[in-house]
């Protein structure tokens, strides 16, 4: 029997509260098994009081940030936060951590290095286990320990991340990986080779990890629409992951032009470089149309061995497009109302979070 697809989805909190509670909301009731909101820095409302909303308004859903980077806050301090929204979630809480993108370097900082990634989700295993932690390296911790234990199960951390030697970091020692490679097979098969690589030199398997298929783009009936939703993240794939638009076939004087024409803070803040992406980049690195076109994409990612989707959304209009995935592209591919016949941790009801 075919293990059932896990459903994500990933926003910006970039919704007014009571919105953001009915995005919730309708997620919960429609099936998708994770809400990851993106930690990005000053481009949306904080994200663990966002988490901290959401949890109030779920009892199913599994909650995180996406993803967290080791500079921006204290590592240890983003572990008391992930250890607070699981005890609130009743164990519904996962932590996505990174390098980091380019809104990190308006804070004054730049991207993770491996090895520091690598020393966050040691630190935050040890810390989360309750054990006392001294720390010398890139991480600095001196007889750090948190002050209250953590709910069962324990907390998942996930690497999510688009370049090779951060794949292969979370084969290597991650519970699982979100990755972000597009939404074409060349792309997504090539992530995942990296990933079964990491986890093969630590003696693990893709089967013993949770791997997501991180897919961005925007569910509209008008096209043109969709496409100039996402027209900026189609430009992010070459200027921050040219071996990606190689595989794509996107011609090494487009990528040129884009990386040269590249400038802002975010990946929606680079419009002089907007103009160098085609029609046939925005298919390769985002789905942009209407539900049809959406189930025979994921379609084709389920087809190469996809079996978590964790969909990020670049419409304005975040919660029409949750109700259009809900409505009319999960049910196609087997998802739905209910929880997921497969949880990567059982989840519990919220503890004392009145609705």
């Amino acid at each position: 029997m075919t293990a059932r697809v896990r459903f994500g989805f990933t926003t910006m909190a970039t919704l007014p509260p009571a919105d953001f509670r009915g995005l919730v909301r309708d997620l919960e009731a429609g099936g998708f098994d994770d809400l990851w909101v993106c930690d990005s820095s000053l481009h949306a409302r904080d994200v663990h009081v966002t988490l901290a909303l959401a949890a109030r308004e779920s009892s199913r859903l599994r909650l995180g940030p996406n993803c967290t980077h080791p500079f921006t806050r204290h590592p240890a301090i983003t572990v008391n936060a992930l250890a607070t929204l699981h005890e609130l979630t009743g164990g519904r809480a996962a932590l996505a951590l990174g390098a980091g993108d380019r809104p990190v370097g308006e804070l004054g900082y730049r991207p993770a290095a491996v090895a520091t990634v690598r020393e966050m989700i040691r630190v935050t295993r040890a810390l989360a286990r309750g054990e006392t932690v001294d720390a010398n390296g890139p991480i600095a911790l001196a007889g750090a320990r948190l002050a209250f234990p953590l709910p069962a199960p324990p907390l998942p951390i996930y690497v999510s991340a688009s370049g090779d030697r951060m794949l292969a970091l979370g084969g290597e020692v991650a519970d699982g990986v979100l990755f972000f490679a597009g939404a074409s097979v060349p792309g997504v098969e090539h992530a995942l080779g990296r990933i079964r690589a990491g986890a093969a030199a630590a003696g693990r398997s893709l089967a013993g990890l949770d791997v997501g298929c991180t897919v961005a783009g925007s569910l509209r009936d008008d096209l043109t629409l969709a496409r100039a939703e996402c027209r900026p993240m189609a430009a992010w794939f070459p200027q921050t992951a040219p071996g990606y638009a190689a595989l794509a076939g996107v011609p090494a004087s487009a990528t040129a032009a884009i990386r040269d024409a590249y400038a802002g803070g975010h990946f929606d803040a680079a419009p002089r470089a907007f103009a160098h992406v085609t029609d046939a980049m925005i298919d390769a690195f985002t789905i942009a149309g209407d539900a049809g076109v959406w189930v025979q994409r994921l379609k084709e990612l389920i087809a190469s061995g996809v079996r978590h989707i964790n969909v990020f959304t670049l419409s304005h209009n975040p919660r029409a497009m949750a109700r259009a995935l809900v409505d009319q592209v999960l049910p196609a591919l087997g998802g739905g109302p209910g929880p997921s016949s497969e949880p990567i941790a059982p989840a519990k009801p919220a503890l004392g979070l009145p609705r």
